[in-house]
C-alpha cells in the first residue's frame, strides 16, 4: 500500500518500477495520529519526512496573533517541513493534521539512505523539488495575478477533496478571510 502511495504521488514527476517504493518504503513506518496532531512544532527541526496515506494537513506560520496556511497536503501528499527537513536546521514552521489521518514515515538519519547508489534518491529528490518549486512560483503567481474566487475553483479543479480541509486553513492559503471563502462558496453553488 505505502509503495503504491509513494509511486502514486510521484508518477507525476518521475516514473519507476514500483520495486523502487517498496525499497523506499522499507525505510518508513506507518502511525496514525489524531486531528490537530502537530507533528512539528513552530521553531523545531523537521525529523520526519511525512507522506500522508489517509487524511489532511498543513504547514502553518505565525503571523499577527493567527496562523497563515503555506501549504496543504491530501491523501497520497507529503506533509513536511522540507527545508528544516534536509537542513536540519529549525524554522518557523509548524506542521499539523486537519483530520484524524494515517501517515507513513521516515527518519532523517534513514531518509538518507535514499542517496546511497542505485536507490534512485537523487534523482527522485532533484525532480521533487523542481516540481515544488513551480508548483510554490504558480503559487505565488495565481495569488498576484487571479482573484480568489479562481483560485479556489481552480484547486477545487486539481482535488475536488480540497473542501476537507478546515474553512480556516483553506481560507488563509487562498490569501482570504473564511467569510470571503463562505461567500465564494455560496457563488459557485448558485
Amino acid at each position: 500500500m505505502i509503495a503504491k502511495s509513494l509511486k502514486k504521488h510521484f508518477d507525476s514527476i518521475v516514473v519507476l518500477d514500483v520495486k523502487v517504493w517498496e525499497n523506499f518504503s522499507n525505510l518508513g513506518t506507518e502511525k496514525s495520529f489524531a486531528k490537530e496532531t502537530i507533528l512539528k512544532s513552530a521553531h523545531s527541526t523537521e525529523k520526519y519526512f511525512n507522506l500522508i496515506l489517509e487524511g489532511s494537513g498543513g504547514n502553518l506560520l505565525w503571523k499577527e496573533n493567527n496562523f497563515v496556511c503555506t501549504d496543504l497536503s491530501l491523501q497520497n501528499e507529503p506533509l513536511s517541513d522540507y527545508v528544516s527537513f534536509m537542513l536540519q536546521k529549525p524554522s518557523p514552521i509548524e506542521v499539523r493534521l486537519f483530520e484524524d489521518s494515517k501517515i507513513f514515515r521516515i527518519q532523517h538519519q534513514k531518509f538518507q539512505r535514499i542517496f546511497e547508489k542505485g536507490n534512485y534518491g537523487e534523482q527522485v529528490s532533484r525532480l521533487a523539488l523542481e516540481s515544488a518549486y513551480m508548483e510554490k512560483e504558480q503559487q505565488q503567481i495565481d495569488l498576484l495575478t487571479k482573484t480568489a474566487k479562481q483560485r479556489y475553483i481552480e484547486l477545487v479543479k486539481r482535488n475536488s477533496q480540497i473542501e476537507r480541509i478546515p474553512l480556516k486553513y483553506l481560507a488563509s492559503y487562498l490569501g482570504i478571510t473564511p467569510q470571503s471563502l463562505s461567500r465564494i462558496r455560496k457563488q459557485k453553488i448558485e
